[in-house]
């Protein structure tokens, strides 16, 4: 259903039971996280927009080291985007990497470098929806604000046993009800922790979870049917023919990126592959369209990558010139190796360029 939802808020005995319940388990269970150590608006917003698509663990070693390039508002503002991009390769969804350059910029521009302090006013910034506002004014500046998440959609599904579709005002008004007045930094981060650790999609560990026995889907022993599992959307598989480029030991990169999808200002000359056409001839033609002159195509590796909801397979190709090179320069460049490592902040250009040697 998706009006006026059947589920209703807790009353004040609850609400404070299940607070209470909560914070006394996250007191004892929290991991140690960096940014839990030093919660700074500007720490606040880089982790939460990296765990946006990224699991903890995996995020842990890009946020230390992007925060050591990058320590606070002005030094992302006045980085280049490749190098805001070339630390954030391997994250993935690299829109996330160019919103928080932008919105640096915005901060240093507009407030001197420091993080605004108000949910309306975040939210104006690129790439701080609902939920990153809140996050960062509940866990740094320790206002009441509402968080929902996956996980804590799940947790509110799970504790008023929604057999019904639910409203996302439901959950956005469960949560705002739930966060306590000067608790709110560690109460939103014990709703996130008992949601990663407990409260699993499935087979949740309820026999650990502190409000067990508040838990309407715990109690009926519906626990592993809420909420209801609903298949993602499949990846879009997407074939690209690449091609490493060598002349005079230079390396060719582009200007030029047909699979925009593919973060990063330079790439390698690439194309996507329509369904019908076979790799190499396709390899054969791009190669002369380029370079003007006659070519010898050898066929390397394959490479395999995810990205932004898209399965790529890359059909990797090492052209060798017979004559010297007649091209326009101004969609390409030549570069010496390491200068093509740095430049090209996709992880795929980068394994496709050292892994395709025959």
């Amino acid at each position: 259903m998706s009006g006026r939802s059947i589920y209703k808020i807790w009353n004040r005995e609850k609400t404070r039971k299940f607070r209470r319940m909560l914070l006394n388990w996250y007191r004892h269970n929290r991991r140690e996280l960096p940014w839990r150590s030093d919660p700074t608006p500007y720490r606040v917003w880089i982790a939460e927009v990296m765990l946006q698509q990224t699991r903890v663990r995996a995020a842990l070693p890009f946020y230390e080291r992007f925060l050591e390039r990058f320590p606070d508002t002005k030094a992302l503002a006045c980085a280049p985007e490749h190098e805001v991009l070339a630390a954030w390769a391997g994250l993935g969804y690299y829109a996330r990497a160019r919103n928080l350059r932008r919105a640096a910029r915005q901060i240093v521009r507009e407030f001197g470098g420091r993080m605004p302090r108000t949910l309306d006013t975040l939210r104006k910034l690129p790439g701080i929806g609902r939920y990153t506002a809140g996050a960062i004014c509940s866990i740094a500046f320790n206002q009441p604000r509402p968080i929902v998440d996956g996980n804590i959609r799940r947790l509110i599904s799970r504790l008023h046993g929604t057999e019904h579709r639910v409203s996302e005002h439901f959950f956005w008004e469960q949560a705002a009800e739930l966060v306590p007045v000067g608790r709110a930094s560690d109460f939103n981060q014990a709703l996130m922790e008992l949601g990663a650790l407990v409260c699993l999609p499935v087979k949740p560990l309820c026999a650990s979870c502190p409000a067990r026995s508040l838990c309407v889907a715990y109690g009926k022993g519906i626990e592993n049917h809420i909420p209801a599992v609903r298949s993602g959307e499949a990846p879009q598989p997407v074939e690209l023919v690449v091609l490493t480029i060598e002349y005079n030991g230079k390396t060719l990169v582009s200007h030029h990126n047909p699979a925009a999808y593919i973060p990063g200002k330079w790439c390698l000359p690439t194309q996507v592959l329509e369904s019908a056409r076979s790799p190499i001839p396709a390899a054969t033609s791009l190669a002369r369209r380029i370079l003007g002159t006659r070519v010898q195509v050898r066929a390397g590796c394959v490479v395999r990558h995810s990205i932004t909801r898209r399965r790529i397979i890359a059909h990797v190709f090492r052209v060798d010139l017979l004559d010297p090179p007649r091209m326009r320069a101004e969609k390409y460049r030549w570069v010496k190796l390491p200068e093509a490592e740095r430049v090209l902040t996709s992880s795929l250009y980068r394994k496709a360029l050292f892994s395709s040697d025959v």
